[in-house]
């Protein structure tokens, strides 16, 4: 399946581009990729959202850090392949998850400017207050993005990509049971009061506060997320033992 931010992205690498160089304007950068503008912006707003780039108010879109991104995905690289042989360790990332988006929801409520306070008002609307005929499959990309953009407000790139890198992990290894968390009405309203709740005392500058909703609501999500994986694990080890089954009659 195409991913349009990552080809912006290899775009951004591969054309030597520069922190601070602007991009080249949404209508050429629709012809040059053969897609249409809505599908342009929304690609766009996802490298926002991770920290690639930076979108001023009447001013275009630009490079934020073009360089350490390629960076972490070579260091990230051993972890994939670990995870996806091994999908347990799901609750490794997940401990380390909460070392990282505490601090930073922390360093979000200190540094956020304005433009950073309206796109988490934007990312929020998106994770909350589902349709009831609404995929769970956006809605889980939505929560990621809604992380992502809680970390670019940190305004700290090492954060920024290491924490894309981790959600990476965590789509390859339990990309079923987060969308499993969206189908639940009940898990549903706790993560929305939760995602509320952080971005509350992110916007009033409440920095321990907002610590505390992010570790509070991450500690939510692999309680809700174990029985999920458990049951995924024992669909895995059934499948193996069918499969060795299997096999051994062929034999």
């Amino acid at each position: 399946m195409r991913d349009l931010s990552e080809e912006i992205e290899r775009m951004i690498v591969d054309g030597g581009l520069e922190t601070g160089a602007r991009l080249p304007s949404e209508r050429q950068l629709a012809i040059d990729f053969g897609v249409s503008r809505s599908s342009l912006r929304e690609a766009i707003q996802k490298l926002i959202s991770r920290g690639r780039l930076i979108s001023r108010r009447g001013g275009g879109t630009y490079v934020s850090q073009p360089s350490i991104a390629p960076l972490m995905r070579d260091a990230f690289d051993p972890l994939k392949a670990l995870v996806g042989e091994w999908p347990e360790y799901w609750q490794d990332v997940m401990e380390i998850r909460k070392s990282l988006e505490g601090d930073a929801a922390f360093y979000a409520a200190e540094r956020a400017n304005d433009e950073d306070k309206a796109r988490l008002k934007i990312e929020l609307s998106r994770v909350s207050f589902p349709s009831p005929a609404q995929s769970a499959t956006p809605l889980a990309r939505a929560d990621v993005e809604f992380h992502m953009s809680i970390a670019h407000a940190s305004h700290n790139a090492v954060l920024i990509q290491v924490m894309a890198g981790l959600f990476g992990l965590m789509e390859q290894s339990i990309s079923h049971s987060l969308e499993g968390l969206y189908r639940l009405p009940s898990t549903v309203a706790a993560l929305e009061r939760q995602h509320a709740a952080i971005i509350e005392a992110i916007l009033t500058g409440r920095a321990e506060q907002a610590r505390t909703a992010a570790l509070e609501h991450l500690e939510f999500v692999e309680r809700s997320l174990r029985p999920l994986e458990e049951a995924a694990a024992r669909q895995r080890r059934a499948s193996h033992a069918l499969s060795q089954s299997l096999s051994q009659k062929d034999a």
